[in-house]
């Protein structure tokens, strides 16, 4: 994916922010815009994995799970925001909603990413187990979770830019692209 092409996508993602249903999804205003933006941006961020590929069984779409605690309604919408995306690097995938209490369900599953779609506190232990085991990408969009342990987000200043834990990356055994690393702002665990 070029550089202009990214920079079109996350003003496309700007603007998109903006919808009014969006103060449904997360507690208050910034949460819904942060949460909008990701959704939007996680199909790039997928996209830089190298292996994206072989996170699917044979021609089968790529399995993403939304995981939530207690709002599995909301993110529904979410994923049907999702949905529309329709392909990572022009793989189709699907997407479902997950509790995260059910994410023990998927153990034995080939997936292909997990997108945090609600704040979840203590429980984002089990997420980022999730994603060590299965060797995939956490996103989350929420401030904070990055600095905690989850793989990609988001850094909003003058503007919106993935946000890469180096290490969780590592810790996972992903391989990101080198361009992809180029243009993210970088949290590297001391």
């Amino acid at each position: 994916m070029s550089a202009r092409r990214l920079m079109c996508m996350l003003l496309a993602t700007l603007l998109i922010a903006g919808s009014p249903w969006l103060g449904a999804i997360a507690a208050d205003e910034q949460d819904a815009r942060r949460v909008m933006v990701g959704i939007n941006l996680f199909p790039a961020v997928l996209a830089a994995d190298q292996d994206i590929g072989d996170k699917r069984n044979g021609n089968e779409p790529l399995l993403l799970l939304l995981v939530h605690r207690d709002e599995a309604v909301l993110v529904e919408q979410l994923a049907a925001v999702l949905r529309d995306k329709g392909a990572v690097r022009g793989i189709p995938f699907k997407v479902k909603s997950v509790a995260v209490s059910q994410l023990p369900d998927y153990a034995k599953a080939k997936v292909a990413g997990v997108f945090v779609a609600q704040r979840m506190g203590d429980d984002l232990g089990a997420v980022l187990d999730f994603s060590r085991r299965q060797k995939l990408l956490s996103f989350s969009p929420f401030a904070g979770d990055v600095e905690r342990g989850v793989a990609a987000g988001l850094v909003v200043s003058d503007r919106v830019l993935p946000y890469v834990n180096t290490g969780a990356v590592d810790a996972a055994g992903v391989r990101i692209k080198p361009f992809f690393l180029k243009i993210a702002e970088r949290y590297e665990q001391r």
